[in-house]
């Protein structure tokens, strides 16, 4: 993959955590690009334009800049009003769209129904990296730093561009997997919005039971598992809703298992419990 900066300019919409983020990596590598920024609250843009990460504290036209990179840094269910917000600003050639969204059926849907236009310029991109903190002030420059990047192309993409993509992330610290964007809502419904709403159901749950004793008597692990918990309510209530129908199946799978178990421990089937355990710690141990 070629260490070449192939882009002159790069637009971020949206500067919180991973827009932030990307600004800040893009500063300390020195990359060769005029990088600016379009976020609906100027006060954070003024902000990001006051610490150098973005040449301009107010919105911009870039209908005449030449080899233009536009990353979407945005809540899923704000895509298209962040969409169409830019667009009128960018040219009409020399530019390739990326986002960091965490759901992609919904966007591939939204371009396909309501920008065909620019579709094929468009390469679906996941950086598997964040915080249960959220906004400009909690970025860091080195939230991508041996990472995994998900790019989802489809058919209307060019392998220029998806190349382009993935050299892009590569500078700023992560690597490249490729999945189908519906392999990415399936797989991503499990591995991760599943356990955020794990987590945000016990939090619920322990603080129902337990009110303000939930942390008095817990060890690290607690803490370590409703982490996520504090994680951004409008960011997780777009994910939900933009995944639902494999979030809903993954949630009856979850309760299944969780069926199975509160059985054995209901029979007090001592020998059934150890099994269980140990076939889990064996799955666990070997996969990670």
């Amino acid at each position: 993959m070629s260490n070449i900066k192939e882009f002159d300019n790069i637009l971020i919409v949206g500067l919180g955590l991973i827009g932030g983020s990307i600004a800040k990596k893009i500063k300390e590598i020195d990359y060769s690009a005029n990088v600016y920024g379009f976020e609906k609250n100027l006060e954070i843009l003024k902000e990001a334009n006051k610490k150098g990460l973005v040449t301009n504290d107010k919105e911009i036209d870039l209908k005449n800049s030449k080899n233009l990179l536009v990353i979407f840094c945005v809540p899923v269910l704000s895509f298209k009003q962040a969409l169409n917000s830019v667009k009128k600003h960018l040219p009409s050639q020399n530019i390739i769209f990326t986002d960091t969204l965490s759901t992609k059926t919904e966007i591939f849907n939204t371009l396909s129904n309501e920008f065909n236009d620019i579709l094929g310029n468009f390469v679906l991109s996941h950086p598997i990296a964040g915080s249960e903190k959220s906004s400009l002030y909690n970025s860091k420059k080195a939230l991508f730093e041996n990472k995994v990047v998900v790019i989802s192309p489809h058919e209307k993409n060019n392998q220029n561009d998806i190349d382009k993509v993935i050299n892009f992330w590569r500078l700023l610290g992560s690597s490249s997997k490729i999945l189908s964007y519906e392999d990415h809502d399936f797989l991503f419904s499990k591995t991760s919005h599943l356990p955020h709403i794990i987590s945000y159901s016990l939090t619920d749950s322990l603080f129902k039971s337990l009110g303000e004793r939930t942390f008095d008597f817990s060890g690290g692990s607690l803490e370590d598992y409703t982490r996520i918990a504090s994680s951004d309510p409008l960011m997780w209530k777009d994910i939900l809703i933009s995944n639902h129908q494999n979030i809903l199946d993954s949630i009856e799978d979850f309760e299944e298992s969780l069926a199975s178990l509160k059985n054995l421990i209901k029979n007090k089937d001592e020998k059934a419990l150890v099994d269980y355990f140990n076939k889990v710690k064996i799955l666990r141990d070997n996969s990670v």
